[in-house]
């Protein structure tokens, strides 16, 4: 929806190079998205280097630090958007 207004107020702006510019960008993502999400779903790659072949697991990962690195980023993210809150309608009754 934010992408259709921004279109439309291009548009009656008469900035039609921004319009095209962001068209193409758009179109150029979905292209690359598209490209991985195929590679993802059908790609098998037949040649295994050897690299690969003698890669050995580190005995320290596990699936916890995994979890405990997620359980991490979502408290990082959710506690600033909580309190983000509190400070614009402070900023706001101070503005207005």
């Amino acid at each position: 929806m934010l992408f259709y207004i921004s279109m439309n107020l291009g548009t009656f702006a008469c900035l039609y190079s921004l319009v095209l510019i962001g068209l193409l960008t758009s179109v150029l993502s979905i292209y690359y998205y598209l490209k991985i999400i195929k590679l993802l779903m059908t790609g098998r790659n037949q040649e295994i280097t050897p690299h690969v072949r003698n890669y050995r697991r580190s005995p320290l990962r596990s699936n916890n630090s995994i979890e405990l690195s997620m359980i991490v980023c979502v408290i990082a993210s959710t506690i600033p958007g909580i309190s983000m809150n509190p400070i614009i309608a402070i900023a706001q009754d101070t503005l207005f």
